[in-house]
């Protein structure tokens, strides 16, 4: 058995750049939650009595700690590392189940451009440029990766937030934030996958390979208006194929019909027509075998990550990517993680 990579801890908690051993140690439950696209966000639950630092009798103890704090959570003893960084957006206080009990709820910056409504018109653009200029505008540093298409995108009376993830969808592309900067890319081999064990680190795992919703292929059409042209692209192979059988290689085996038309989004031009087309193609296929694993906590995992599954059937085992991670701590589980994972193919 290899020696595990994990250690409980309680979290270390700052606010404003200041480390708070008092929240530390009244802290009594905690979750984060990373999504592998959109805000992350957090709530952290107190107890809120006793006798604040200085004062001569028991009291309200964190009344400090107001709206548009910012707040980090660590986890690790000897080099904690950072699980969340955010605001606070919300505090809700508790009363009748002993102690005054106090729910600070946190999200990452990205709720920020949730907060601006537009209406307006990105001409003869990229996505990557349309990108550069929302975290722009926000103050964020942009990682932009998304495709040198050049179209025009319409924002219609959404948030910039709605505006950049229904944008980026089309694409498959995931929007975070990640070490501070404005996340739009394609997701990447992990150069050092957490291995799990499903007989040792991993506490619980549930695996499935489904059928259901895989295309064998996925064909869009569009009209050009500018030539007075169809346009159309079919799609039904990943780039580059995945380890094992996939799922529109499954479906030929069995003999099974699989083709689908994807009316939305709607392409103008041919190269829209491809991308799209390879997009959808590319989002089902690669959670063909999909699951949840809950595991001893570990702060190094995050979604876009990837993990080394053993200890389950050969078929099944192999590199999953994190698609949604949450990190919870309590006074009775202790720390855990709580993964979905997806992947591509299986050896049947």
């Amino acid at each position: 058995m290899t020696e595990p990579a994990f250690a409980s801890a309680r979290p270390v908690l700052k606010v404003d750049g200041r480390q708070r051993d008092d929240l530390q140690e009244a802290l009594t439950a905690m979750v984060v939650n990373l999504p592998l696209s959109g805000s992350a966000h957090a709530e952290l639950h107190l107890t809120n009595w006793g006798r604040p630092q200085g004062a001569t009798e028991p009291d309200y103890m964190f009344n400090d700690i107001g709206l548009g704090a910012g707040l980090e959570i660590l986890m690790g003893s000897d080099s904690p590392a950072s699980l969340f960084q955010g605001e606070v957006t919300g505090i809700e206080e508790r009363y009748g189940e002993g102690a005054p009990g106090l729910a600070l709820l946190l999200q990452d910056k990205l709720h920020r451009l949730a907060r601006a409504r537009h209406s307006r018109s990105y001409a003869d653009q990229s996505p990557d440029d349309v990108v550069q200029a929302v975290a722009g505008d926000a103050g964020l540093q942009p990682d932009a990766g998304v495709s040198g298409l050049i179209a025009t995108w319409n924002q219609v009376n959404e948030s910039d937030l709605a505006f950049l993830l229904r944008l980026l969808d089309r694409f498959d592309i995931a929007l975070r934030l990640d070490g501070g900067r404005l996340r739009a890319r394609p997701e990447e081999p992990d150069p050092n996958p957490l291995p799990l064990d499903a007989q040792d680190s991993a506490l619980r795992v549930r695996l499935v390979v489904d059928l259901n919703h895989q295309p064998a292929r996925i064909k869009v059409q569009g009209y050009n208006a500018a030539e007075a042209t169809d346009v159309d692209h079919t799609a039904g192979s990943l780039s580059p194929p995945p380890p094992g059988t996939g799922g529109a290689d499954t479906l030929g085996n069995l003999g099974w019909s699989g083709d689908e038309i994807v009316p939305q989004p709607f392409p103008r031009s041919s190269a829209e027509a491809q991308a799209y087309a390879e997009a959808h193609f590319r989002r089902e296929a690669k959670r063909f075998v999909h699951g949840d694993i809950v595991c001893q906590g570990e702060a190094s995992l995050k979604s876009g990550r990837e993990i080394e599954l053993s200890g389950v059937s050969p078929r099944l085992a192999g590199t999953y990517r994190v698609v949604h991670c949450v990190h919870r701590f309590d006074g009775v589980s202790g720390y855990e993680t709580h993964l979905t994972v997806h992947k591509a193919g299986w050896q049947p």
